[in-house]
């Protein structure tokens, strides 16, 4: 009996804190970056080892490396985690960004293959077969999608031009991406979208190039935190937070990347 009130109480507690990871994570999404942050070493201190918490952290950490190695720690220890197939979207998609597409589309895979509920498997497919595209490996969308498409009958595949695959493209194609109607124009106001922090110089390049290919006017920084030299890129500049926003959503959509909303950094 005492056995049976044990793990009833230890499944309410691990409820509990699910609950507060869900609504650290809203906060997160929108915005309010401070919050999180102020609440995190407390969360950490509690609960060192909650797989929730873990992502948090994860999340919340401005080196991208640093980020991904979390990612997969949480992944390898806790497999059945409602939070493992997260973290595997955030290295997928942190690979994606910074041009790694070989990894990236492996990575990506691993989402329909290995967390049959996720909620990321539609976009997992869509960055999976951009990866592709980019290296010339039409032949492996062609591949995988039919057997995804045949174990989650829900999924849409019709954007992909499956059609269109037959012919396999070789070389990489230079997309460039027209700036859309309605996107906030980058002047000279206070706000920025930061997008990434990188130990490497090469990495923070790498993306910087692949914006500007895109439209996007970009700046690369160097800056000090926790005592490590990052590069951090940022897409600048905007006359209100709100505009800022819409383009960090917009680079999210687009590319799978992580953004932060800075008024008049220092660097």
């Amino acid at each position: 009996m005492r056995y049976k009130w044990l793990i009833l109480i230890f499944f309410i507690f691990t409820q509990l804190v699910a609950q507060d990871v869900d609504k650290y994570l809203s906060l997160v999404r929108a915005g309010r970056i401070g919050e999180v942050q102020n609440t995190l070493p407390g969360l950490l201190s509690k609960f060192p080892n909650d797989p929730g918490v873990l992502f948090l952290k994860a999340l919340m950490t401005v080196d991208g490396e640093s980020a991904i190695q979390q990612y997969r720690s949480l992944t390898k220890k806790f497999p059945d985690s409602p939070y493992a197939d997260d973290a595997a979207m955030k290295e997928g998609e942190y690979l994606y960004a910074r041009g790694l597409y070989s990894q990236a589309s492996v990575q990506l895979r691993s989402v329909p293959m290995n967390y049959p509920n996720s909620e990321h498997i539609q976009r997992a497919l869509d960055l999976m077969v951009k990866s592709y595209d980019a290296t010339g490996e039409v032949d492996s969308s062609r591949h995988y999608l039919p057997i995804f498409k045949q174990k989650y009958p829900d999924l849409d595949i019709s954007g992909y031009g499956i059609t269109a695959m037959k012919k396999v493209v070789k070389t990489q194609p230079k997309v460039l991406i027209k700036e859309p109607v309605g996107r906030p124009i980058a002047g000279s106001g206070p706000w920025v979208v930061q997008v990434g922090a990188f130990k490497k110089y090469s990495n923070a390049r790498r993306l910087k190039m692949n914006l500007n290919q895109n439209g996007y006017k970009v700046t690369m920084d160097e800056i000090m935190a926790n005592r490590q030299r990052l590069y951090v890129v940022r897409v600048v500049r905007y006359v209100s937070r709100e505009d800022a926003n819409q383009v960090g959503i917009e680079l999210k959509n687009k590319f799978g990347l992580d953004f932060r909303v800075l008024k008049k950094p220092v660097n």
